[in-house]
């Protein structure tokens, strides 16, 4: 909890600015409503009363938009028992029963009984709606017209028991009865109807300026109620506090939702913990929606939210930081998920200058640190979990984060052919394979590795090798199910994997150059390839990778694997059995040398050496370079390693077998187009 406490602090500095100006409630405005299955347009219907004469009630529906929301004021229902008070509701039952009585009592709680809220809301309850013996009050349809019955004492004669379950089946009865007949009116189905609203006499009720008022009242009784104590927030000392968030929709549960996390293991705990007066309270309250909507992201099915800690008391109106925080999101955005980003420029200037522009036009870069907050949380169900929370990240380190990513993705063309080959955190999320189960995916292991992109610190190479051999291992089993693995398309299967590999590939690359990669062996001192036996271009990529001489020999030998691979396949198999030759838990240095040997036989059977002997050279120079024996050190790396660069040759392979394929097919295509020029 004690980690927390500056994030939430930072959370409602972020709501007192956004109390400063603008519209509270529409800070509060909740998403739209779930659309149901094969729904395509869902609406929100209003119920339009009038007080003279001619038809009590007129309805009339408006698509739901972000402009419907935030005119008609939908903030959700009250949470659990509550008495519910709002008019704009996704329950028709509840202004058919207890809202706009409960709601004319609050207004007279907060002295507003002179209000023309008041006055036309009590105008609704006296002319429509009818005591029931319990002393409720519901809506009578005979009243409207809708009915010549008197629905209201039939259904309370029918039913028996305790007067509030009476009373609860009367409501439900005259709920059926004006739900049935504004959608014959309307001409609507039920599900489109996602919300409903009150009018009197063609006026909102919700538009008044004193349904606002009871609104943020509701929202802030808890305070009211509190005692004087010291603020959590800002510290004051003077003022009434509250422990008790549970009006907040989001934060509530990163604040007081488990018992085991209060002080003293009791409820009254929760106080010691975390308290906050009117000011700050109302931060919370206002800024939760805000951060989700402004400042959350996803990653694959992995939901997070970038929330900064001004270094200082920023100066910042609710427009600037409105700004700030559209700047921000993009950024990090871009850094989540790079390929998206890239596809949604508008492709007016080049990549480079978006990327500059993205980089260079952020305020107030200095201003705060960010905290990127991973967590799992499902609407609708208490349990909000927090998966991790990376602190104190300097906005700097994105943009440095983002340039590298940029420079790799141009490299990896020109050394492997176009594709999408950025380093962000979405790619990322796909080289690192994740056990998923009822509650999610176990993220513990790619969130370590956030952790050191964000923070700069250095990630274990070893680690990393064995998750990408897994990963590797989870495409050739087809073990995709309970993973966060997709399934690829059929066919597509070895492309995927081996495209996956000299992603990780590059991934090592760009934290050797961040400084981020801890243990294995020194990387300074790259093959040395003056051999004019291997192919330029392949020369250029072990370069490139920095590649050492038994990262090579095992490279060059998984190439080979692939030559002969592709082998087998024009021979008819119908997979490639080589690649069994190849065990995914690990081959000690005994097992590879075994697999050469195999190699070399089956380089002589699919007749193929001879194509291949200077690399076949090459790689044997390299592994008797490096080959243990009684007078020298053991084989450097470990069985996991040597599965990765021998699958990494295997992968280039596969790679430049298909960049050789388009670019054919380019030339042809460009030929083609010179010849019907000619003609």
């Amino acid at each position: 909890m004690k980690e927390v406490i500056p994030l939430l602090e930072a959370v409602a500095l972020i709501g007192r600015t956004l109390a400063g100006g603008g519209d509270p409630v529409a800070d509060l405005i909740n998403p739209p409503p779930r659309k149901p299955p094969k729904v395509e347009t869902i609406y929100l219907v209003k119920l339009n009363f009038r007080m003279g004469a001619g038809e009590p009630l007129m309805v009339d529906m408006q698509e739901i938009d972000e402009t419907a929301l935030t005119r008609y004021r939908w903030v959700g229902n009250e949470k659990g028992n509550r008495p519910q008070f709002y008019l704009t509701t996704d329950q028709l039952k509840y202004l058919v029963g207890q809202a706009p009585v409960n709601l004319l009592a609050r207004l007279e709680e907060a002295g507003l009984e002179n209000g023309n809220l008041y006055r036309r809301l009590s105008a609704l309850v006296k002319s429509f709606f009818r005591q029931l013996p319990d002393g409720s009050r519901v809506l009578d349809p005979q009243r409207l017209g809708l009915t010549t019955g008197d629905v209201l004492a039939a259904t309370w004669e029918e039913n028996t028991g305790k007067p509030q379950e009476r009373a609860k089946a009367v409501v439900a009865a005259v709920t059926e009865v004006l739900k049935k007949w504004v959608l014959e009116q309307l001409e609507l189905k039920a599900a489109e109807a996602a919300l409903w609203t009150v009018l009197v006499d063609d006026v909102p009720l919700v538009a008044d300026p004193d349904y606002a008022r009871v609104l943020l009242l509701g929202k802030e009784e808890a305070v009211d109620k509190g005692k004087p104590g010291v603020c959590s927030v800002c510290g004051a000392e003077d003022r009434p506090v509250t422990p008790d968030f549970t009006q907040l929709s989001f934060l509530k549960y990163y604040i007081n939702d488990k018992l085991g996390a209060a002080s003293g293991v009791a409820e009254e705990g929760f106080g010691r913990n975390f308290q906050a007066c009117r000011d700050c309270f109302r931060g919370l309250l206002l800024a939760e929606r805000f951060v989700q909507d402004r400042l959350g992201l996803r990653v694959g099915r992995l939901s997070f939210l970038v929330l900064p800690a001004f270094l200082w008391e920023a100066d910042l109106s609710r427009t600037d930081l409105e700004f700030w925080a559209e700047k921000l999101k993009t950024r990090v955005e871009a850094l989540s998920n790079t390929s998206g980003w890239v596809e949604s420029l508008a492709g007016l200037k080049g990549l480079d200058d978006e990327l500059h522009d993205l980089l260079e036009d952020m305020p107030y870069e200095n201003a705060a640190l960010l905290n990127f907050l991973f967590y799992h949380y499902q609407g609708g169900r208490s349990e909000f979990r927090v998966l991790s929370l990376i602190k104190d990240v300097a906005p700097s380190r994105i943009a440095q984060l983002l340039r590298r990513s940029h420079k790799l993705a141009d490299q990896a063309a020109a050394l492997l052919g176009p594709d999408r080959w950025w380093l962000d955190l979405a790619a990322i999320y796909r080289l690192i394979p994740l056990s998923e189960g009822p509650r999610g995916a176990e993220y513990k292991k790619l969130l370590h590795i956030y952790h050191g992109l964000l923070t700069g610190a250095p990630l274990d190479r070893a680690f990393l090798i064995r998750e990408f051999v897994a990963l590797a291992r989870v495409y050739h089993t087809g073990n995709y199910e309970g993973t966060n693995v997709p399934r690829p398309k059929a066919g597509a299967e070895e492309w995927e994997w081996t495209r996956r590999l000299l992603q990780a590939n590059l991934f090592l690359k760009f934290l050797q150059e961040e400084n981020l990669l801890r243990g294995g062996r020194s990387l300074s001192t790259p093959v040395e390839l003056e051999t004019e036996l291997l192919p330029e271009e392949m020369r250029d990529y072990l370069k490139a990778m920095t590649y050492d001489g038994p990262e090579a020999a095992l490279f060059l030998l998984g190439y080979l694997l692939n030559q002969v691979g592709q082998k087998q396949r024009d021979r008819g198999y119908e997979s490639k059995p080589v690649l069994e030759k190849v065990n995914y838990a690990g081959m000690p240095w005994a097992k590879v040398v075994r697999l050469a040997n195999i190699l070399v036989d089956q380089l002589r059977q699919h007749d193929i050496l001879k194509y291949y002997e200077g690399l076949f050279a090459a790689m044997k120079k390299l592994f008797d370079a490096h080959r243990p024996g009684p007078h020298r050190r053991d084989w450097p790396l470990s069985p996991e390693e040597n599965v990765f660069y021998i699958l990494s040759g295997y992968a280039y392979g596969t790679r430049m077998a298909f960049k050789a394929w388009a670019e054919k097919q380019n030339a042809k295509k460009q030929d083609d187009q010179e010849g019907s020029a000619e003609q």
